[in-house]
């Protein structure tokens, strides 16, 4: 009769350097790729909005008499109040 005995488990072999660095070089490269992904659409809208406010307002063209410079705006004012 054979007794079968349990297989030797392999020793704890710990990281080496390379890998350490490795992996270091990984998450660093992860991070940064986050970082432009999440950032990406914030720094597009910055750059249109700066383009816009640097372009400032358009100039009336035709018959257009307001949301233009040189235009007009209707006020709303208040009635004036009966004498005494």
């Amino acid at each position: 009769m054979t007794t079968s005995q349990p297989p030797k488990e392999e020793a704890y072999r710990p990281t080496s350097g390379r890998q350490r660095l490795f992996i270091l070089a990984a998450a660093i490269v992860m991070a940064c790729v986050v970082v432009v992904v999440m950032l990406g659409p914030q720094v597009r809208f910055m750059r249109a909005d700066k383009a816009r406010k640097a372009a400032g307002p358009p100039a009336c063209s035709g018959t257009q008499t307001d949301g233009c410079v040189g235009g007009t705006m209707g006020v709303i004012a208040a009635p004036a109040s009966a004498p005494r």
